[in-house]
């Protein structure tokens, strides 16, 4: 049909290609969507941040290859973020699973420095993320914005890990967010020990980055998994994250990083046309 309207020729031109990935998913557990986006040429930061507005899930990763590494960043719907666990295993599991990219050691450039990734056992896989030193706090510091917490921690510098007394507690917390984001720290996680199946259970609240609550945050481990260590001694574990969505994190804890491990799924895939 075009040639009789005299068109020389017809060209498509494809944008970046892109993957719905639900990460840290398990048994009745759904994980946390992130969207990872494939850049086959850089692009502005403000043209990233709108893609991730318009995408709308808590967490976009926007990866391009860099020699024999990948650069790798993480934008929530209103702004980029220094580290994002479920979105790098998201990243990880579409190089593996969609890219056919040959398995082994995976090097990320990020904002939080080189991180790497690899598949591991039945299906896992694991990535390492820096680990946080816990600095006990005063319980004000949270300005009464959680009702119920007994234990308060400074977890690096942009996060709180705060713990309550059991599953219940935290399943019911009374969260008050507009005087949470009052709150300097970006990230606040609270734990408790047990919970389904799992040794301890999270719930990770982040009204700074323009999330209510997120649905599952790998990056949260960074301060849980050296808790866990301080309290029982042992350097592994397994959490639930208390969600509505639900997710299933296994940590294991080193000197200066924290080997979080899950699995993903892919929901869907496409073209960006951007």
């Amino acid at each position: 049909m075009w040639q009789s309207l005299k068109v020389s020729s017809v060209g498509s031109t494809f944008g970046h290609r892109l993957w719905w990935v639900d990460s840290f998913t398990g048994p009745s557990a759904r994980g946390n969507p992130a969207v990872v986006v494939l850049l086959e040429r850089p692009m502005l930061d403000h043209e990233l941040q709108q893609i991730a507005f318009e995408l709308g899930v808590s967490e976009t990763a926007f990866v391009r290859r860099v020699g024999e590494q990948w650069s790798l960043r993480w934008f929530t719907p209103t702004v980029e973020v220094d580290l994002c666990g479920h979105a790098t295993l998201a990243t990880l599991h579409v190089l593996l699973s969609e890219l056919g990219v040959p398995s082994g050691e995976f090097y990320f450039q990020t904002r939080s420095g080189v991180l790497s990734g690899r598949p591991l056992r039945d299906g896992l896989l694991g990535i390492d993320l820096p680990r946080s030193y816990l600095e006990p706090l005063d319980e004000s510091f949270l300005q009464g914005s959680i009702v119920g917490v007994r234990e308060v921690y400074q977890a690096g510098p942009r996060g709180i890990l705060c713990v309550v007394d059991d599953y219940d507690e935290l399943c019911g917390l009374q969260v008050d967010l507009m005087t949470l984001f009052l709150v300097p720290a970006t990230i606040v996680t609270v734990v408790c020990e047990g919970g389904p199946r799992v040794d301890a259970a999270i719930r990770v609240f982040a009204p700074r980055l323009g999330l209510a609550e997120d649905p599952v945050t790998g990056s949260a481990m960074c301060a849980v998994s050296p808790w866990w260590m301080e309290r029982t001694g042992s350097p592994t574990m397994s959490v639930h994250q208390a969600s509505a969505r639900g997710g299933v994190m296994y940590a294991r804890l080193f000197e200066r990083n924290v080997e979080v491990a899950g699995h993903a799924r892919t929901f869907f895939g496409g073209d960006l046309r951007a």
